[in-house]
């Protein structure tokens, strides 16, 4: 925990759960940091929990490398997200921004109301 602060410069990591930014550095936020990706990956594993299957394409689909690159850069989750509830969408919103510089970070996320509502639900009983 104490070298949280180092630069990240990897790039291992499932091409389904690459950000935009790995693919395009020009288009979704000039430099890659590695924190901006773990954030949209949060967002994106709640996503795919909520929905069941990889947001990005179709249920069942098993795309190339090819089609994941063009989907993460330039498509957008199932609308199965709307019947989702207010809060929830917002944090999915708040960690997936294609652009890593518009992305919430880690201590703005903890303030969320998705998450904040969650600690007093469960210290009042609900």
């Amino acid at each position: 925990m104490h070298r949280t602060l180092d630069p990240c410069n990897s790039y291992v990591g499932t091409c389904a759960y690459m950000s935009p930014e790995r693919f395009d550095l020009d288009t979704y936020g000039g430099n890659y940091k590695g924190y901006a990706d773990d954030i949209r990956n949060l967002g994106l594993t709640l996503l795919e929990l909520f929905m069941g299957h990889f947001p990005y394409l179709s249920e069942g689909q098993r795309p190339n490398w090819a089609t994941l690159m063009c989907a993460i850069c330039f498509g957008e989750p199932s609308s199965l997200l709307e019947s989702a509830l207010k809060n929830f969408k917002n944090f999915i919103q708040c960690c997936s921004q294609k652009n890593s510089c518009k992305r919430w970070i880690a201590t703005q996320l903890l303030s969320h109301p998705f998450v904040r509502d969650i600690g007093l639900k469960s210290t009042r009983g609900d």
